[in-house]
């Protein structure tokens, strides 16, 4: 089973009334919440660790895990649900974020859920850039790390950073005990210029970079594979890069593979066949609205 770990919200996405008026809709999101449905959807076993709230937005984030059979690992409270107001420029999401004082934001290591059935950690998303909640999922990296497969995505966003000392600390850290980092090609240039010998010299077994419409590519000390993109009209990006995050760890699941031993002897065609189902994955989510990641038979 793999346990997502990160934020779960609400993205306010733009839309228009009838009359034409701007409005928004409010659709269920976050970098965890999505990864965890979408690899509910790839029929592979899943939980959510995050915080949710009472709240009525609370109760829309538990209907759609639910509804799309996600393991509920959450922490409850009464604190508000963070809200993502989501700006569309050019096909791209582009956000601003209500998260002071919320169920997700001022989770503690007292929070965290025990790891006895875990096979492997995804842990990402703006959760790593804010505190305290930065903190508690360090610390789940931490104790998850010397018997499970960790898998971390920041997605960075640096507007979200207000501290960015603490930040590439508390990152530098995590990575080091990581078996998988995985980044695009735009997190990788912000992290250190696009040097992908240091970043792997820094204590990651693989990084996993996703390069738009250039595909993906793994890369190891044994070498490196990549995969072609899935060409679609898309429609936005919303969701696209947590969808290929489910669809490469439900490619690992299909192969026996999440464990540290499977990963180091993982063969190029097994690697190759995981991206591409990330890369596929992506590629549905990407050609509709909103965060909407596929179901195995659409695959």
């Amino acid at each position: 089973m793999i346990l997502c770990a990160g934020e779960a919200l609400i993205d306010m996405l733009p839309r228009q009334t009838a009359l034409g008026e701007a409005t928004f809709m409010p659709c269920t999101g976050g970098a965890a919440l999505n990864m965890a449905v979408a690899l509910a959807r790839l029929d592979t076993p899943v939980s959510l660790f995050t915080g949710l709230s009472t709240d009525m937005f609370g109760n829309q984030l538990r209907a759609t895990l639910a509804a799309a059979g996600v393991g509920d690992r959450a922490a409850t409270s009464d604190r508000p649900t963070t809200l993502a107001f989501v700006e569309l420029v050019d096909g791209s999401a582009r956000y601003a974020f209500f998260d002071e004082n919320t169920a997700g934001r001022m989770l503690t290591a007292d929070d965290l859920p025990a790891l006895d059935d875990v096979q492997a950690v995804a842990l990402g998303g703006i959760s790593l850039a804010v505190e305290p909640c930065a903190d508690a999922f360090e610390t789940l990296c931490t104790r998850a790390a010397p018997d499970k497969l960790v898998m971390i995505d920041p997605n960075i966003r640096p507007l979200f950073i207000s501290d960015e000392a603490r930040y590439r600390a508390r990152l530098t850290r995590m990575m080091a005990v990581a078996d998988i980092v995985k980044l695009s090609d735009e997190d990788l240039d912000w992290w250190n210029g696009g040097d992908i010998d240091a970043l792997l010299a820094s204590g990651p077994k693989m990084l996993v970079m996703t390069k738009g419409p250039e595909g993906a590519v793994a890369i190891r000390a044994s070498g490196m594979v990549s995969v072609p993109a899935t060409r679609v009209d898309v429609v936005d990006t919303i969701g696209a890069g947590d969808t290929f995050n489910a669809g490469f760890m439900a490619g690992l699941s299909d192969a026996n593979a999440l464990s540290k031993a499977a990963l180091a002897t993982l063969s190029d065609d097994t690697l190759g066949n995981a991206l591409t189902l990330g890369v596929q994955a992506a590629g549905i989510t990407v050609s509709r609205a909103g965060a909407n990641p596929p179901h195995r038979s659409e695959l």
